[in-house]
């Protein structure tokens, strides 16, 4: 698609609510749990078809209009976790992206502050993704991640191992966690430089007490490779594909065993109503 066609169906997908939420599990290992999730957005065109990020994220960036869909991902990220802890007493943690783009904003951190809190969400349940490169010199995105962190906020790194992010970032603490990007695993995963590599970087990140999370998982052996190397959160299509929020509703409450608070208060009335009269004493 042309760019001005990117931006008209962009345009009209926001004013019809077309930009739909998109949820993506990351699960543990080591625990076997749903321990939780990224959210991704999709373009719903007037037909039903989807356009996946790739399709217009690029162009956002571009023009700077992916601030205002950063925005607007993250109050739906908000709205599923009150929703989840109104009605299933689960306290999920979600992780939203933000681009650098926000350092532009004289008011990014307190916006953010401002909108997590209106919905009633812990702030230690948004994990906030850094979705461009980062560099250590890169003055203007570290002062705003620190004061996103320093605000209660966990931060990201995403795709770390790709283009400009280096290890002096890690070095520096400037971040909380790292999604190792799936370039390591694709395709790489019997060459002893990636298996060297690899290892290196959870080795410091644990030195530094930093979580890694391995994106782009898509089968058993990679699983299994990153799991030998010591890496235990991951995401991926092996373990689940981006699911619209109903559907990972059900995935999550049927995987970590949760049931709905509303549910369960109607099954208790149904019981003291079946209970036969007991005899007087």
């Amino acid at each position: 698609m042309e760019k001005i066609d990117v931006m008209k169906e962009y345009y009209d997908a926001m004013a019809d609510n077309r930009i739909v939420p998109y949820f993506q599990p990351i699960f543990s290992i080591e625990t076997e749990d749903i321990v939780s999730a990224e959210v991704l957005c999709r373009l719903k065109q007037d037909n039903g078809n989807l356009i996946l990020p790739e399709g217009f994220i690029p162009i956002l960036e571009r023009t700077g209009e992916i601030c205002d869909l950063d925005w607007y991902m993250l109050e739906k990220a908000c709205s599923l976790a009150l929703y989840m802890d109104v009605e299933y007493g689960e306290r999920i943690y979600l992780s939203v992206n933000m681009s650098r783009r926000h350092v532009n904003e004289w008011d990014a951190v307190e916006r953010l502050c401002s909108i997590v809190d209106s919905y009633c969400v812990d702030r230690k349940r948004i994990e906030i993704e850094i979705t461009e490169g980062y560099r250590s010199h890169d003055f203007l995105l570290i002062n705003m991640i620190d004061r996103i962190r320093e605000a209660g906020f966990s931060v990201a790194a995403d795709d770390f191992g790709k283009g400009y992010s280096t290890l002096s970032f890690l070095k520096e603490n400037h971040v909380d966690t790292i999604k190792i990007d799936k370039s390591f695993i694709n395709g790489n995963i019997d060459h002893d430089n990636t298996d060297a590599i690899l290892q290196g970087i959870l080795d410091m990140s644990d030195t530094l007490g930093i979580s890694t999370i391995a994106e782009g998982v898509e089968t058993e052996e990679q699983m299994l490779f990153l799991s030998h190397n010591g890496c235990s959160l991951m995401q991926g299509n092996y373990f689940s594909p981006p699911q619209s929020k109903e559907d990972f509703i059900q995935f999550y409450c049927e995987f970590n065993g949760c049931e709905c608070k509303s549910k369960k208060e109607k099954d208790k009335k149904k019981i003291s109503i079946d209970l036969p009269e007991l005899p007087p004493i």
